[in-house]
């Protein structure tokens, strides 16, 4: 029996994963039903765990659910992407500027940023999806600076609803790595207060860029 809980434990677990990774890649029709039947028999299991697994990111922001019409996958609105990126601001420039961060967060966000600076810095490397999941965990180290963990669960969050809007402006904008470098030199000097006013400019960009990379997104 416990080998059997195990089973299913970890079937739940993969089940989770495999379509939080389709929904944080927008892999399903922007704004369509999400159908349990075909997904289930993708990944081999009952109807079951995919229902428990869409729950899971409802309670996430990555999926909607709508009396009688089920499951539905986020939108790519222009509004959505921009409140993502103007909640984002606002709380990293709260992690930056509410109060002074204890040396253990500040030292951990050092080191964030060195390894984030060291793989920024192997141009080969860089693909627009390592590029965006350095600045998911960059931004994640500034939210940890505010000590408060509602904080870091949120901008974690909005990096799961931005990752696919960050890889794409890769692919679309020159200059992004450039951005993250100059974010990671600041924080190793621990210029906190001019980390503000950098990501304040990084964001302010993303507004305005919203409709043309969604534009390119339907090209």
């Amino acid at each position: 029996m416990q080998h059997t809980n195990s089973t299913i434990a970890g079937d739940a677990d993969r089940v989770y994963h495999a379509i939080k990774a389709r929904a944080v890649a927008c892999r399903f029709s922007p704004g369509k039903p999400i159908r349990v039947t075909p997904l289930a028999t993708l990944l081999g299991v009952s109807s079951t765990p995919i229902r428990a697994a869409l729950n899971m990111l409802v309670a996430e922001g990555l999926v909607h659910r709508e009396p009688q019409k089920g499951f539905i996958a986020m939108s790519m609105s222009t509004r959505r992407f921009r409140d993502l990126y103007s909640l984002n601001q606002f709380l990293l420039n709260a992690a930056l500027t509410a109060k002074e961060p204890t040396k253990q967060s500040l030292a951990a966000a050092v080191t964030v940023a060195t390894d984030i600076r060291d793989r920024l810095d192997d141009g080969q490397q860089c693909t627009p999806n390592v590029i965006a999941a350095c600045t998911g965990e960059l931004f994640l180290s500034i939210a940890e600076l505010s000590g408060n963990p509602q904080v870091t669960d949120t901008v974690a969050r909005i990096n799961d609803g931005l990752n696919y809007l960050r890889a794409l402006e890769c692919r679309e904008a020159a200059g992004v790595r450039a951005e993250l470098m100059a974010i990671c030199e600041l924080l190793l000097t621990e210029q906190t207060s001019a980390v503000a006013k950098v990501i304040a400019e990084y964001h302010d960009t993303r507004l305005v860029a919203v409709p043309e990379l969604l534009s390119a997104a339907r090209a």
